[in-house]
């Protein structure tokens, strides 16, 4: 059985293009777009190539995406229903792997071999507790990489593992050496919507990170959630440094449950 856990795509342009960024991270369709690809751990690796860096005539911005627990039921890999026209164009201007698979079936192993370029037989994380600097203190992960050839890093939301929804707003199982600046927005989703959401396992007040669980906020709007403070914090940082390389990451919370939406969602 194929799993993709989690799914990440990686944005490469100028700072005139990051000015062509709109809300919720979708670019605007123009001639010559820059290209987006959906990485696996073998172009991870790549991209943290030495070489790739240095032989490229002007540095290209980096935005790169991670969506957690999305697998591959989207428009652009021709599921029936799944309704993803924002990835859809994604997948339209870049690269789209059709053979594209996780390291290991768990969050922690997959994400930290997707940073560092190792196996997780290398890393020894095999659990949500263990961090990989414990055995590799001076490992060079994917954003260091980029770090020590000129580029601005940074990340918002969740990148490395740490639990979702509970550690929503914290720096989980982070990894500071990774980054010069970094974020973690928590919205009313994670503040002040949790007891209000209809279980269908689990018990009133207990913990949502892996139960069937749904809520339609219908008074909310979507810069209120945390996916929506993470794509508003990513504009404000694309700004910002869209004159100087940088190398974004990006990490949305949603699909993974429980499924908290804004109004307009459950709609659709």
């Amino acid at each position: 059985m194929k799993r993709f856990l989690p799914t990440h795509l990686a944005f490469t342009g100028s700072g005139q293009d990051a000015r062509n960024l709109q809300k919720k991270v979708t670019p605007v369709s123009t001639p010559g777009a820059p290209r987006v690809l959906i990485l696996t751990m073998i172009t991870a690796i790549s991209l943290a190539s030495g070489c790739w860096l240095h032989a490229a005539e002007k540095k290209l911005n980096v935005l790169f995406i991670a969506v957690d627990d999305m697998n591959n039921d989207l428009g652009c890999y021709g599921h029936p229903l799944v309704k993803s026209p924002n990835i859809d164009r994604l997948a339209a201007q870049g690269v789209r792997f059709d053979r594209a698979y996780c390291q290991f079936p768990l969050y922690s192993p997959s994400r930290s071999s997707l940073m560092t370029g190792l196996r997780p037989d290398t890393t020894r994380v095999f659990d949500l507790q263990y961090h990989f600097r414990k055995g590799l203190p001076d490992v060079v992960t994917l954003p260091q990489m980029f770090m020590s050839n000129g580029y601005y890093t940074a990340r918002i939301g969740k990148i490395y593992h740490y639990g979702n929804p509970g550690q929503i707003g914290t720096s989980g199982l982070d990894d500071p050496a990774s980054w010069q600046e970094f974020y973690n927005p928590a919205g009313r989703d994670k503040t002040a919507l949790e007891l209000d959401v209809i279980r269908y396992t689990g018990k009133k007040g207990g913990p949502l990170g892996a139960e069937m669980a749904y809520l339609n906020d219908k008074p909310g709007k979507d810069e209120e959630h945390t996916d929506g403070k993470v794509a508003t914090q990513a504009i404000e940082l694309l700004e910002k440094h869209k004159d100087a390389p940088f190398f974004l990451a990006v990490g949305f919370y949603r699909p993974h449950c429980p499924w908290i939406t804004p109004a307009g969602y459950f709609e659709k």
